[in-house]
């Protein structure tokens, strides 16, 4: 190969549309490098004796669109929880606890506020919900202007059982307490007024 020839054809080149061409090629290299993959490997049968694995894969565009939700988890970057923000909240993560019972009065009971505890820079709610005793839940915040609440909301999903059970939900929520943004009077499970508690 004539090296000699090809460093010629490349210092013929003017130094602008080099460096302009070179720096294509690069960001298309970037461009290429976000697009992001994710294995997920699960059991093909549940029901089956022996574990029998398959392996998909998803491929995203790019880590920005790299969107996947498992099991009871917050439903990332929604419209509330960016309103919420300047009210200095954010809600960090929520916890579940199993089914606690699936008697008769899960049927009639309704989804109620156990405790709210309030530090310099955290609210954590304690609720106890009565939903399908095989969903996971979907778990979102909005606020409530004119009444001054923090709305806590959820959306059970997944497989769909022939029973009701009791479940507790945990909104962890961070608090920024930063005293020129507007303070929230209180919390409430979907918006129900009946189920409101007072932030002391």
């Amino acid at each position: 190969m004539d090296f000699g020839r090809h460093l010629t054809v490349i210092s013929s080149i003017p130094m602008k549309p080099l460096i302009l061409l070179l720096l294509l090629l690069g960001l298309g290299d970037v461009a290429f490098a976000q697009e992001d993959t994710v294995f997920i490997r699960q059991n093909r049968d549940w029901t089956a004796d022996t574990l029998v694995y398959e392996t998909d894969t998803l491929i995203f565009p790019s880590g920005m669109a790299r969107h996947i939700l498992s099991g009871t988890t917050v439903l990332p970057s929604t419209h509330g929880q960016i309103h919420a923000k300047g009210y200095g909240l954010y809600l960090k993560e929520v916890s579940r606890s199993a089914c606690k019972s699936h008697g008769e009065e899960v049927y009639w009971s309704k989804d109620k506020i156990n405790s709210v505890q309030r530090t310099d820079t955290s609210i954590t709610v304690d609720l106890t919900i009565y939903d399908n005793c095989c969903y996971d839940f979907l778990c979102d915040i909005e606020i409530d202007e004119e009444r001054g609440g923090l709305i806590l909301a959820y959306q059970g999903y997944g497989s769909h059982c022939a029973c009701d059970c009791c479940f507790g939900l945990t909104f962890h929520i961070g608090d920024w307490n930063i005293p020129d943004l507007k303070e929230i009077k209180g919390v409430m499970i979907k918006g129900e007024e009946k189920s409101f508690r007072k932030l002391e």
